[in-house]
């Protein structure tokens, strides 16, 4: 789940605008690390049918700006119906592969807001 983006500016402004796009879409920002180009934003969560999805995204300028999202997924543990403790309701799991509706739902909005800041994605294919 990463997106890359082109830039034309100097390197050292590229980190402050990609932050001002994602308060944009109102992002809470949980690190902004200028010294080594990093932004990673607050969790947020994101619903589909039964599971819930936590999600963080994590924006990396280098030669390109790359927008990765970290996800993990909820699930209802069914064994801790007949359990008395010691066992976790809820379970959860990194997920390497987010459906695609949900990155989809992830991505568009800030393919949007990074092009208003002139920023030009890079499909890569693989």
């Amino acid at each position: 789940m990463l997106n890359h983006y082109s830039y034309l500016i100097p390197k050292d402004e590229v980190l402050a605008l990609c932050k001002r796009a994602i308060l944009k879409l109102d992002y809470e920002i949980d690190i902004y690390a200028p010294e080594s180009n990093i932004l990673i934003t607050k969790t947020r969560q994101m619903r589909k049918v039964l599971r819930r999805y936590d999600y963080v995204i994590y924006i990396q300028v280098g030669d390109k700006v790359n927008v990765h999202i970290s996800a993990e997924r909820s699930i209802f543990n069914r064994g801790s119906e007949s359990s008395f403790g010691g066992e976790e309701i809820i379970i959860k799991q990194p997920e390497g592969l987010m459906p695609y509706s949900l990155q989809k739902k992830i991505f568009i909005p800030i393919e949007k807001v990074m092009r208003t800041e002139k920023f030009e994605q890079i499909k890569i294919s693989q």
